[in-house]
């Protein structure tokens, strides 16, 4: 089956998110837009350089997932982030367009669902631990959920102590049990999930998210492993919205 992007057929090829040296970064950097938290990753983008390509790409993604799919009334709101393997910028892509849709006024809710590579608490210099391995075991979320520390409507369930059980406490029911309460809380839920290639968790959190982004890296990313993971995700029911490619 091809992959398309139903996002922007056009420009959405061009709104790739690149991992440039920091260096070229530094004349775009205006650090007052998080007084908070200065020692937050200057993998933010968005929040450090807001003038920089980069973080147009990141807002324009935002716009075609506004206007092609977000709909809460439809119980649109939940969205997870997966690709086939490690390093294809998961993690980067979804930090940094929480933080873009935070800015816009929606509550924003970054769940961490690596629960064997996480970075989210890195690159938001908070503590991890607390998070979804813990509150899918039985603890209260409110414990592990917080705010994002200079922006005020992000919020981030970071992946917490490593479990030695991932894949099982990622099947539970918990995990459908709260995605579905916390809808009622926040405006938006974006998930980082584990690579597809590592083992199937991915699969478990694209299915219980119900709405996917896949993502692929330029000259890194087999098509046969992007096709087999679309392929996977819509058999078991998962609404792939698009694609995004990496270019870094």
């Amino acid at each position: 089956m091809p992959l398309e992007n139903v996002l922007q057929p056009e420009a959405l090829n061009r709104a790739r998110a690149r991992h440039e040296p920091v260096e070229p970064l530094r004349k775009y950097e205006l650090p007052h837009l998080i007084p908070d938290n200065d020692s937050a990753s200057l993998e933010l983008v968005t929040a450090r350089f807001p003038s920089h390509p980069r973080t147009e790409e990141i807002r324009a993604l935002r716009t075609q997932l506004l206007m092609r799919w977000y709909a809460p009334d439809a119980g649109r709101r939940v969205l997870a982030i997966a690709s086939p393997g490690r390093g294809d910028g998961r993690t980067y892509v979804t930090a940094n367009l929480a933080v873009v849709c935070s800015q816009i006024g929606l509550r924003t809710l970054l769940v961490d669902a690596d629960l064997r590579h996480p970075r989210q608490h890195q690159i938001f210099n908070v503590s991890d631990r607390k998070g979804l391995a813990a509150t899918l075991a039985g603890a209260p979320a409110a414990e592990a959920i917080g705010p994002a520390p200079g922006f005020t409507k992000l919020f981030l369930l970071p992946a917490g102590t490593l479990p030695p059980n991932a894949q099982e406490l990622l099947s539970r029911t918990s995990l459908a049990m709260l995605l579905d309460s916390l809808q009622h809380e926040f405006d938006l839920i974006l998930i980082d999930t584990p690579a597809s290639l590592d083992s199937s968790d991915a699969q478990m959190v694209t299915y219980r998210a119900g709405h996917a982004v896949l993502l692929t890296r330029r000259d890194r990313t087999r098509l046969s492993d992007m096709s087999e993971l679309c392929s996977q995700l819509r058999d078991t029911g998962v609404n792939v919205v698009g694609t995004v490619i990496n270019d870094f």
